[in-house]
């Protein structure tokens, strides 16, 4: 059972610095210029320029301040119960630890900019949404699958009752 466990707080540290990584390294690479502007689609799919993000998701404008005390609230309460979801005694599938961790690694991503920048480095755009990073990738799509798995395993426990 030990092993079980520690296998489980692998993925979950993994996930945290899977994204982290990811996103210092590409945020470096692109305002480095080592990875120029790319398009992929035009106009819809491509890689621009350093954007500064001021706002938080989807360009909503608060205070640099409660930017920062939401984000370390909410990356604690993530981390709070990630621990209780690891420490429960039936282990969920070890991929939604990672998927938690992911989340938790992205928001540390986008923490850390706005620490040390004052905003969020964004470079990544997919038409019709706002400018993103690779830690934006992390929350959102560690979100979805998370809740997507969760959702789609309480209906299939439903339908053995």
């Amino acid at each position: 059972m030990q092993n079980k466990c520690r296998l489980h707080w692998v993925f979950f540290v993994a996930g945290i610095l899977d994204i982290l990584i990811l996103d210092f390294v590409t945020k470096l690479l692109v305002a480095k210029e080592v990875i120029k502007p790319f398009v992929f689609i035009r106009d819809f799919f491509y890689i621009t320029s350093p954007h500064k993000n001021d706002g938080i998701a989807f360009g909503i404008d608060l205070p640099l301040s409660l930017q920062i005390a939401g984000s370390m609230i909410i990356l604690f309460l993530l981390y709070k119960a990630g621990i209780e979801y690891i420490c429960r005694p039936e282990k969920p599938a070890i991929f939604k630890h990672w998927l938690l961790g992911a989340i938790i690694g992205g928001g540390l991503g986008n923490l850390v900019d706005r620490i040390f920048y004052g905003y969020v480095v964004d470079f990544i755009v997919l038409r019709p949404f706002p400018v993103f990073n690779v830690a934006d990738i992390g929350i959102t799509v560690g979100l979805v699958v998370l809740f997507a798995t969760i959702w789609l395993s309480s209906r299939q426990s439903e339908s053995k009752n």
